[in-house]
């Protein structure tokens, strides 16, 4: 039979393509991510977690720039 799909998902996933976003070009992870729970956090996690996404971006960034 056919297989039920995240139509969310799969628009996520579309667009990460066209885009040519390779972190986003995996379909079972952006499906976990949308049906993850979330938890709230504390302002001490919250800040930590905004540094630790901003280090990640600006990583990938410097080896983009690396590359060329």
């Amino acid at each position: 039979m056919y297989e039920v799909k995240n139509l969310l998902a799969l628009k996520i996933l579309q667009k990460a393509r066209e885009f040519g976003d390779n972190d986003l070009s995996n379909e079972l992870l952006i499906t976990q991510m949308l049906n993850h729970t979330p938890q709230t956090l504390n302002q001490s996690d919250t800040k930590n977690l905004n540094e630790f996404i901003t280090t990640l971006i600006n990583a990938k960034e410097r080896a983009k720039m690396s590359n060329k």
